[in-house]
């Protein structure tokens, strides 16, 4: 516990390069999860639409 209270609360004045990398990574990694999910719907959507474009005909 005492090593916990310890990290938390340690004089913080500044982030270190190695912890910016790791946070862009972090906030890069979930944009790209997003964007390929939301392409994915957008594949589906697309594709249910000629389906029913096509029955039309």
């Amino acid at each position: 516990m005492r090593v916990l209270r310890e990290f938390l609360f340690r004089d913080c004045r500044g982030l270190a390069t190695v912890e910016y990398v790791v946070g862009a990574a972090v906030v890069l990694g979930t944009l790209a999860v997003g964007v390929t999910a939301w392409n994915n719907g957008m594949v589906a959507r697309l594709e249910a639409l000629v389906v029913q474009v096509q029955a039309v005909r």
